[in-house]
């Protein structure tokens, strides 16, 4: 095991958006072991750089569904973005109807509200008051919030008119994500094994949604959360499942691992 890459929500961090002390800990003797860290999420990257512990010393992290990749130091070795074009063709009202859409740029994320019920992005983001006349050219994705049968006609929607041109996963039933053709944890991992000279086989991952497929499937020692959504289980039935995120899961299963390894050095 040389790489230890796991997801935030769901998987890393518990209930209040917090890495656990527990967790902290394991995290730590691994770095003491020589081994690599790395957070691969849906979130943008500022948000990961600020949940991550300021006493573990800082790593790569795949943001926006591995449409952006950057390095320990802040170095930016991959992205990708949604074309103008495209874009254009996804923030169209008729095809948003009533969720709430976010807009992952390079430096903010900004967002429309259909209905101003929906506080998924309100008063933390800037608001997109000119739909029609929006137009940006360092979109990472577009993120969709509702309630699952609102996706899921949005979703039936994007796939009919735009096919392969995008690629598609949810982060959580309510959070339908699109990004450029390709692009997923799976793709920006392999990315970044490549960089740090390291093979799937040696890296260990730790995931909970279907956003987290690719990303586990690649990985040579997957881990699937006990809270994982139903779905990832079936489409990974070999990976074992272990704990549960508000109970330290993680962690203990690093302990694990690493108790054997050091056995068997």
């Amino acid at each position: 095991m040389r790489l230890i890459v796991s997801d935030l929500d769901g998987t890393l961090l518990d209930k209040d958006s917090r890495v656990a002390d527990e967790t902290r800990d394991a995290l730590r003797e691994a770095v003491e072991r020589g081994i690599a860290l790395a957070v691969a999420t849906g979130r943008h990257e500022r948000q990961a750089r600020k949940l991550w512990p300021r006493d573990l010393p800082p790593v790569p992290v795949i943001s926006a569904n591995g449409a952006r990749i950057h390095l320990a130091d802040g170095e930016l070795l991959y992205q990708s973005r949604l074309s103008p074009a495209l874009l254009a063709r996804l923030l169209r009202p008729e095809l948003i109807r009533e969720t709430e859409l976010g807009v992952y740029r390079d430096d903010c994320i900004m967002a429309y509200h259909s209905r101003r019920e929906f506080s998924h992005y309100t008063g933390e983001v800037a608001e997109i008051e000119d739909l029609a006349g929006f137009r940006a050219d360092d979109v990472s994705k577009v993120i969709f919030c509702g309630a699952p049968e609102q996706l899921k006609v949005v979703e039936a929607d994007i796939a009919r008119e735009l096919g392969d041109e995008v690629s598609m996963t949810y982060s959580h039933i309510c959070y339908l994500e699109v990004m450029a053709p390709g692009v997923h944890k799976g793709s920006a991992l392999r990315r970044l094994l490549d960089h740090l000279g390291i093979g799937a086989e040696d890296c260990a991952a730790f995931g909970d949604n279907l956003n987290d497929t690719e990303m586990l499937a690649l990985a040579g020692l997957p881990h699937v959360m006990a809270n994982a959504h139903p779905e990832l289980k079936r489409r990974l039935p070999d990976a074992p499942v272990i704990g549960d995120h508000d109970q330290a899961g993680v962690a203990r299963q690093l302990r694990s691992l690493l108790e054997r390894e050091g056995r068997l050095a």
